[in-house]
């Protein structure tokens, strides 16, 4: 129990490190720049409990929170995510949104008995779906709380914030989030698993199951034994 929990602190020292970093230091290519840093909340969304999965969202939103006051506070964009709705809500709910994705699927193949080879490749897809569905989250909840916080209004550089800005400004990172993200995600997370830095549950339930039985006779046997002491 304390070795399973010395790894869960581990591994979630190791994401909020990455978080850190990607909020930090942007990664961008031309004029994209990729979110990387709701990344780890993706990944913790498959392999950890609700509450731990919530926890990191909301950290990560934090963190992204200091930044834009921080070394992003000259950005035109400012403004906008110095809105702790825009900010710090919306991240929340990509873990929030992935994870339910997550264990919803995992509950249906335990119905319909998926297991070995199959399961293998069934739990792939679950991740990749809920990383692509995570993604859409990010997108949808920053989208729409921009919107209505900052409709109609003007940034520091004279851009209007309105409903074609949005779909516009989203377009083209959305599509290479979504599929970066859903794509990746999957990998690491068997990896992770691989690596045992996750209790795997699935694991000790058919340990359980397989578990033998306690022979009758030998409790019999010790129930005969303790009453000849006895008397």
């Amino acid at each position: 129990m304390k070795k399973s929990y010395t790894k869960k602190i581990a591994l979630l020292a190791l994401m909020l490190a990455l978080i850190i970093i990607f909020c930090f230091v942007p990664i961008t290519f031309g004029t994209i720049s990729l979110a990387l840093m709701i990344l780890p909340v993706l990944v913790i969304a498959q392999v950890e409990d609700f509450k731990t999965t919530v926890i990191l969202s909301f950290m990560m939103g934090m963190v992204n929170y200091i930044a834009w006051f921080t070394t992003k506070a000259a950005s035109p964009l400012a403004p906008v995510f110095q809105n702790f709705f825009v900010c710090v809500v919306a991240r929340t709910m990509i873990g929030i949104d992935a994870w339910l994705v997550r264990v919803g699927l995992e509950k249906l193949l335990d119905k319909k008995n998926v297991s070995g080879g199959k399961r293998i490749a069934a739990d792939q897809a679950v991740y990749f779906t809920s990383a692509a569905i995570g993604t859409i989250t990010n997108t949808l909840f920053v989208g729409a709380f921009t919107l209505l916080f900052f409709n109609n209004k003007e940034l520091s550089n004279g851009t209007a914030i309105n409903i074609k800005y949005i779909l516009a400004w989203f377009s083209l990172n959305f599509v290479i989030e979504f599929i970066t993200f859903a794509i990746i995600t999957p990998p690491i997370v068997f990896a992770i698993k691989k690596a045992h830095l996750v209790e795997d549950k699935k694991l000790d339930k058919k340990a359980i199951l397989n578990e033998e039985p306690i022979n009758d006779t030998i409790i019999d046997g010790v129930n005969e034994n303790t009453n000849t002491s006895e008397a």
